[in-house]
């Protein structure tokens, strides 16, 4: 109510120093008008960080009823990836909008078959080396392979400056659900390359990804790979 009655006092001075004819009153008017302006600016962002506050208060108290020892909670409060190295469990929370609750659904160690670092949708790392999402890369660079020379003048005419869409891709012994996702860099973000938000976030992105290879490898001699039918 405060943020709207400050900018409804700034339309008010603003049309007011438009109406007026002397130059001194339109001077102050005009000042009073951006005072107001900056200041429901201020209080606009304030409220929004308090909100997000207190919105970060509440889930870290429900996650503190999911047993985890390492915890990984997106900047929007959407996307949580949990690991439960005592009870073997990965959790893997997502929701549409922080007014949502999250679907808890754990997921065993031993049914953690595959991990993928993609990025720009192409599998930059993977474990094991071939899978399902071993399969699919190997396709995808056959028909890169193909179209080389194209490609090639394309990157020399465009060359990739920033980063869109960083995520870890998970495979996972379900045939409902089978592969999972966890984003770093998604919902219209974009990193330049050779900037230190990139370079945080994708050793952000490694390091979790060496978590779940390090999951994968104590049960490697049990599972076997995913494949596609040939």
């Amino acid at each position: 109510m405060k943020i709207l009655v400050i900018f409804l006092l700034f339309f008010i001075y603003f049309a007011l120093s438009l109406s007026l004819e002397s130059t001194n009153a339109i001077g102050l008017y005009l000042v009073i008008s951006l005072g107001l302006f900056f200041w429901g600016v201020i209080e606009w962002k304030l409220f929004i960080n308090r909100r997000n506050a207190e919105s970060r208060r509440r889930l870290e108290e429900q996650l503190a009823e999911i047993p985890h020892t390492q915890s990984l909670i997106s900047n929007n409060l959407l996307n949580i990836m949990l690991i439960d190295d005592v009870g073997n469990f990965l959790y893997i929370l997502q929701r549409d909008s922080i007014e949502e609750d999250f679907s808890i659904d754990p997921i065993s160690f031993s049914k953690v078959l595959e991990v993928g670092l993609v990025e720009e949708g192409e599998v930059i790392n993977l474990y094991p080396r071939k899978g399902l999402l071993g399969s699919t890369l190997l396709h995808d660079q056959a028909e890169m392979e193909e179209d080389g020379d194209e490609e090639d003048e394309e990157e020399d005419e465009d060359d990739v400056e920033s980063i869109e869409a960083l995520c870890l891709r998970i495979v996972v012994d379900d045939l409902i659900n089978p592969i999972l996702e966890y984003p770093f860099i998604a919902d219209d973000q974009s990193f330049e390359i050779d900037s230190e938000e990139y370079t945080e976030v994708n050793a952000l992105c490694n390091e979790w990804y060496q978590k779940v290879c390090i999951i994968i490898k104590r049960y490697e001699h049990t599972n076997v790979a995913v494949r596609l039918w040939q």
